[in-house]
C-alpha cells in the first residue's frame, strides 16, 4: 500500500458509512500509487465534526467498496485508524485487467510531469468507474528534493542507499492523487456517451487541475539498482484524526511482521493497475510524530524483487 495522501478535502456527506473509489494507501495511495499501486480508502473525521470528508485515494492496491470484503489486518495510533480488506467484487479477469492498465499507460504517457487525469475504467470498476492516474515531477538532486521536504513539514532523513548500497537514490516526487468525489454522475454520463461512439479505439478520460483542496500529497523517494530494480519509499502525512478503510482483491497475499520494533503489514498485490508489471510488493507500517501520524510504505512492483529482500530493506533503513 501506499499510498497516499490519502486524502483530505473532497465532497461532503453525512456522517454514515462511505466507500470512495480509487488510492492506499492507499492508501492507493495506492500508488501507487507509483508507486502506489491504486487503493481506495475512507477517511471519517471525529471529534466535534459532524460531516466526513470521504477521499479517493491511489497508492498500491486494486481499489474497491466494502460489500462482501473480508477483513485482512488493522493497525492505529492516537489520531488515526487503519482497516484493510479484500473482496472478490474486484477480482478482475486477466483480459479486463490488462485491457485497464493499457488504458492507463496510454494516459500517463500523454501526461505531462506534473499533471493528472480522470480515466472512465467501466469494465474493471462497475460500481464507480472513474480512475485518478499521475504523472510526478520527479527531482534527481537528493539535496534539492530533501529541501522540498523540509519545506513541506518532513523531518526525515533520506538515505543515500538502501541494503548496503544496492539501491541509490534516483529521484523524488511529491505525488498530487486526485480526489473524486461520489457525486460525478455527470461526468460519469459524459463519458459514458463518449465511450459509445469511440468503438473503443482510445481510453475516455479528463485532464485535472490539482489544487490544495481537490489532491493530497505523498511523497516519493526511488532508489534503484543496476539491474533496474526500484524500491520506492513512499511517505504520507496526516494531521487530522482519521479513520482509513482499504480495498483490494482476494487474490492479494498478506503477511505481519515486526521490524525495527515496529508492527509492518506486508502485501502482495498481483492485480496492480499501476507500476510496470501489474503485481506490487509492499510494506507499509505507522508511527505517531509530534501530533501527526506517518505512513510508511516500502513498496516494489519489479518481478525479480523477493519478499526477503524487500523486508529487508526495510530493516536497513536509518
Amino acid at each position: 500500500m501506499s499510498i497516499e495522501e490519502q486524502l483530505s478535502k473532497a465532497f461532503k456527506h453525512s456522517e454514515s458509512s462511505l466507500h470512495c473509489p480509487p488510492s492506499l494507501d492507499i492508501r492507493i495511495k495506492e500508488e501507487y500509487e507509483q508507486m502506489v499501486m491504486g487503493k481506495t480508502v475512507q477517511l471519517k473525521r471525529k471529534g466535534k465534526m459532524s460531516k466526513i470528508a470521504a477521499i479517493a485515494l491511489v497508492v498500491v492496491l486494486l481499489c474497491g467498496f466494502a460489500y462482501g470484503s473480508k477483513f485482512l489486518f488493522s493497525d492505529s495510533t492516537n489520531f488515526l485508524s487503519y482497516e484493510f480488506y479484500s473482496s472478490e467484487a474486484y477480482d478482475l479477469k486477466q483480459e479486463t485487467f490488462e485491457e485497464a492498465r493499457a488504458a492507463i499507460k496510454q494516459v500517463q504517457s500523454q501526461l505531462k510531469p506534473g499533471e493528472a487525469a480522470i480515466v472512465y475504467l467501466p469494465e474493471a470498476l462497475k460500481e464507480f468507474p472513474l480512475y485518478p492516474v499521475t504523472k510526478p515531477d520527479y527531482i534527481s538532486n537528493k539535496h534539492e528534493w530533501q529541501l522540498v521536504l523540509d519545506e513541506q513539514g518532513i523531518t526525515e532523513q533520506l538515505p543515500d542507499s538502501i541494503l548496503e548500497g544496492a539501491f541509490q537514490f534516483e529521484a523524488g516526487a511529491i505525488n498530487n492523487y486526485p480526489i473524486i468525489g461520489l457525486d460525478q454522475n455527470d461526468l460519469i454520463a459524459e463519458m459514458e456517451a463518449e465511450k459509445k461512439v469511440s468503438n473503443n479505439d482510445q481510453p475516455i478520460w479528463r485532464l485535472t487541475e490539482l489544487t490544495t483542496n481537490s489532491s493530497i500529497p505523498s511523497y516519493i523517494s526511488v532508489y534503484r539498482a543496476e539491474n533496474g530494480e526500484a524500491i520506492h519509499l513512499t511517505l504520507e502525512v496526516h494531521d487530522e484524526v482519521v479513520k482509513i478503510e482499504g480495498f483490494t482483491s482476494t487474490s492479494t497475499e498478506y503477511e505481519e511482521y515486526n521490524l525495527n520494533g515496529k508492527k509492518a503489514h506486508y502485501t502482495k498485490n498481483n492485480q496492480a493497475l499501476l507500476g510496470d508489471s501489474g503485481v506490487l510488493q509492499n510494506v507499509m507500517w505507522m508511527e505517531e510524530k509530534d501530533g501527526k501520524t506517518i505512513i510508511y510504505n516500502v513498496e516494489s512492483d519489479s518481478l525479480n524483487m523477493t519478499k526477503e529482500k524487500l523486508l529487508e530493506a526495510v530493516r536497513s533503513l536509518p
